[in-house]
């Protein structure tokens, strides 16, 4: 009876068992179910959220780019407002201009219709320009003629003004520095030579020369008679270098120290041609002169048996106005010489040759 209740028990207890089976299988396929669909529902909203956050970063850079060109279109609209503002005084300007200009142009039209006839008045404009022109080319003629003799009175001062130079040197016995001569004859036992320049080769009275023979100094002269084309020249007493004579053909230059005064017998160029100058303390002349003229520098006497036949020292007056009869030139005793041509320089300090100083 026992086993029978068991049995049943058993029975029940299986069919219980089964039938909580069969439910627990209905509510495992609907979780199952459930599940799939959570899945599914899963990836589409994973999608959805992909999609939407995708969207999300693409509004964000379109709300960028968006406002990026906001600022731009702001910037624009100011400059646009700006210039517009600038135009606008532009405007205001060159209204103001053309009120001006429509002013001027009045005015001129009024005065067009003031003057009256145009061709006239552009023909009177035009005698006017040819009138202005003819007294323009007068004027530069006369400019031209001002000129030119503005030029030959340059030229005249700047001619007397050399003259007057030249006749200072003239009367100061200085030459030239660059100036040079030739011994044409010598006469060693008188103490005189001859040159073959005078006056017109810028020789002058009491001139201080210097004989050259190569590049040495052999003797100095001072010049006592000077005529157009020659002139007589005295030794420098102790100026002749030991054993050398004065030779025809030596070279003559004007000296290293030429004297910066007029000696005491030349004070008086500006007498009449002619006249006899005014004696000299120490220019009497010595008995054998054969010239009669007073020796340059204490020259040393010559022998009494004078070959030119000069009168003797007593019976002479100093400084006449002629030469004695026995002079072979003839020459007046030492009168300004006329001036050289060219403007003078000022006269050297230095041997033109660079030769050494003449011995003593």
């Amino acid at each position: 009876m026992a086993w029978k209740i068991l049995s049943a028990l058993s029975a029940l207890c299986l069919a219980g068992s089964a039938f909580f089976a069969w439910k627990n299988t209905e509510a495992l396929k609907n979780e199952r179910a459930r599940e799939e669909y959570t899945n599914k529902n899963l990836t589409s909203i994973q999608e959805h959220k992909k999609a939407a956050e995708e969207s999300k970063a693409k509004h964000t850079t379109d709300l960028a780019e968006a406002n990026k060109e906001l600022e731009t279109t702001k910037a624009s609209v100011a400059d646009a407002l700006t210039k517009a503002t600038e135009k606008e005084q532009e405007l205001a300007a060159v209204k103001i201009q053309l009120e001006g200009i429509t002013k001027v142009v009045n005015d001129l039209q009024k005065q067009i219709d003031e003057a009256g006839d145009i061709n006239a008045l552009l023909a009177t404009i035009a005698t006017l320009e040819k009138e202005k022109k003819e007294a323009e080319s007068k004027l530069a003629n006369e400019s031209q003629r001002l000129a030119n003799a503005q030029e030959t009175v340059n030229n005249l001062t700047n001619a007397a003004k050399a003259a007057e130079e030249r006749e200072a040197r003239g009367r100061k016995g200085i030459v030239e520095p660059d100036f040079t001569a030739r011994v044409s004859q010598s006469f060693p036992q008188w103490g005189f030579v001859v040159l073959n320049k005078g006056n017109g080769g810028g020789v002058f009275a009491n001139a201080n020369l210097e004989v050259k023979r190569g590049q040495e100094t052999i003797a100095k002269l001072r010049v006592r008679n000077v005529e157009q084309n020659g002139s007589v020249a005295d030794l420098v007493p102790g100026s002749a270098t030991e054993g050398t004579s004065i030779r025809t053909g030596d070279l003559v230059v004007a000296a290293a120290e030429q004297a910066v005064t007029a000696p005491k017998t030349t004070t008086a160029p500006t007498a009449a041609p002619g006249a006899p100058a005014a004696p000299a303390p120490a220019a009497a002349p010595a008995a054998s002169d054969p010239f009669g003229a007073p020796p340059a520098g204490g020259m040393a006497p010559a022998p009494a048996s004078d070959p030119f036949g000069a009168p003797p020292a007593g019976g002479m007056a100093p400084a006449a106005p002629a030469a004695p009869a026995s002079d072979p030139f003839g020459a007046a005793p030492a009168a300004p010489a006329a001036p050289a041509t060219g403007t003078p320089a000022a006269p050297s300090t230095a041997d033109p040759f660079g030769a050494a100083p003449p011995k003593p």
